[in-house]
């Protein structure tokens, strides 16, 4: 699941990916769409035999590594708040 950084500039990363899933990609694209720097996250299926994905981040001006990796941040966070309120039900 290593991403294949192929572009990379101030406002715009590309990365690719290789066998990984479309639904958590989803999720890492909403929540970049939360943070107000992002002008565009998105990404595409090359051919659904090869399973290599291509995604997309521009920002309006803001280093837009920085912004992925807030977001991968606020990701984590998120998944142990919710693994902690799972736990609870127990």
């Amino acid at each position: 699941m290593k991403p294949e950084i192929t572009t990379s500039k101030k406002d715009l990363l590309k990365l690719s990916f290789d066998n990984i899933d479309q639904g958590f990609m989803t999720v890492v694209k909403d929540k970049l769409l939360e943070d107000k720097a992002t002008e565009i996250a998105g990404f595409k299926v090359t051919h659904p035999d090869t399973g290599k994905l291509l995604f997309t981040l521009r920002t309006k001006g803001k280093d837009a590594k920085s912004v992925w990796n807030a977001a991968l941040a606020a990701l984590s966070k998120d998944v142990k708040v919710f693994e902690t309120e799972i736990k609870k039900i127990k």
